[in-house]
């Protein structure tokens, strides 16, 4: 039964082989592995070389028989170019020198993760739930990486990437002291994003001081309401033509021709004089 259930574990092992840039992976679930058979110590720290002081020979055989377990286990696991690497060193050795040579790569992983972090920003009009996710992915790789973030600070790192559009979302948040897992957070913006969708067809949208219009008093403006004079009939609605008098034409004051009585000079001087004395039969032309 023991067998059984070590190989069981052994196999998490087998699923993915060490090549390099999946060190820390690896070397996690060989920790694993060593601590459920109880041979986790052969990797932190060397092997006596010998029966010594507080060293006693069963000790030692229980040693050099664990060494040769755990090495054989990493050997197996790894491709094919490392074995040929460690082929001759103790477990110690190989644990030691893979440190040396793969954590400079975590390192630069965990460097370029964390920028990766720290730039996701969510831009207005961006749906929240692939860039959420994107920092729940990120914030998850740096654990892997050895870089653990608190609860706390992963949720203020993802609550820091929203725009402005949230900041009532964010404030709640705070205010309530909410202690939620990142799945639940991602929850919670995603109906907060549904309620922001729906405020924005309700609100009145302002812009330079002014509220927006709709489009049919734009287009009232534009003259679709413009009053549309009615037409006039008869004389009112044109100007009166005068007519002009002729050589032929006969003025009825003076009974000079060439004018007419309106235009009668002798009519205007008597008129001036107080001489002009009007005549219910003259003609007023």
């Amino acid at each position: 039964m023991a067998n059984n259930k070590s190989f069981n574990i052994r196999s998490i092992l087998e699923k993915e082989k060490l090549r390099g840039k999946n060190f820390l992976d690896w070397q996690r679930n060989l920790q694993i592995v060593l601590m459920q058979e109880e041979k986790e110590y052969v990797l932190e720290e060397a092997m006596p070389e010998a029966v010594g002081e507080g060293v006693t020979q069963a000790a030692l055989n229980r040693w050099i028989d664990a060494n040769k377990d755990v090495k054989c286990l990493m050997l197996a696991t790894m491709s094919a170019d490392l074995k040929k690497t460690f082929i001759n060193s103790d477990a110690f050795t190989i644990i030691s020198d893979l440190k040396k040579m793969f954590q400079d790569l975590a390192r630069v992983e965990r460097f370029e993760t964390h920028r990766q972090i720290l730039e996701t920003k969510l831009k207005k009009g961006e749906p929240v739930s692939p860039r959420a996710l994107k920092m729940i992915g990120l914030i998850e790789n740096m654990s892997r990486l050895d870089q653990q973030f608190s609860q706390e600070m992963a949720v203020d790192t993802i609550l820091h990437s929203l725009h402005n559009r949230y900041d009532q979302f964010k404030l709640n948040y705070s205010m309530n002291s909410l202690d939620k897992t990142l799945t639940e957070l991602h929850g919670m913006l995603k109906t907060a994003e549904k309620t922001l969708k729906s405020d924005k067809q309700d609100v009145l949208m302002v812009r330079g001081g002014k509220f927006k219009k709709s489009g049919k008093k734009r287009n009232a403006k534009k003259g679709g309401n413009k009053a549309i004079p009615t037409k006039q009939t008869g004389a009112k609605s044109e100007k009166r033509k005068v007519s002009q008098p002729t050589s032929e034409s006969e003025c009825f004051y003076c009974k000079k021709k060439g004018h007419w009585k309106r235009d009668c000079l002798k009519l205007k001087e008597d008129q001036k004089n107080g001489t002009f004395v009007p005549s219910s039969g003259t003609k007023k032309k």
